[in-house]
């Protein structure tokens, strides 16, 4: 026997979970985002101007990261971006490893090298 209703309640709580799942953050600490022009986490490290301003942005250790992964739906791909700054070469190595490991698909990256450049 179904329940009256029970498709609203079933659907009420898929929006609370979409809508919660809007704002959620990565375990990296980036912003997961979704919109029309794309879906995606910023799995971004390390603040880069305020690093540059304490360190030099000749002592600053950068990477810069793109991959994707099996969405939940399992229909596509998940894509993740971001970049990282850090002061030692260990600490971007391993968040270089980490990215790398969570996004294995369609890799883009920069290995860590120290030094900031102006774009």
């Amino acid at each position: 026997m179904r329940m009256p209703g029970m498709s609203n309640v079933a659907g009420a709580a898929l929006l609370a979970f979409a809508v919660a799942s809007c704002t959620a953050t990565t375990p990296g600490g980036g912003q997961r985002f979704y919109g029309l022009q794309g879906f995606g986490d910023n799995v971004s490290a390390g603040d880069c101007r305020a690093l540059a301003a304490e360190v030099g942005p000749q002592n600053v250790w950068f990477s810069r990261f793109s991959g994707s992964k099996p969405n939940p739906w399992d229909t596509g791909l998940w894509p993740a971006w971001g970049n990282g700054c850090f002061k030692k070469q260990a600490e971007c190595k391993r968040w270089l490893y980490d990215v790398q490991s969570g996004w294995p698909q369609l890799m883009d990256f920069t290995f860590c090298q120290r030094g900031l450049q102006k774009a």
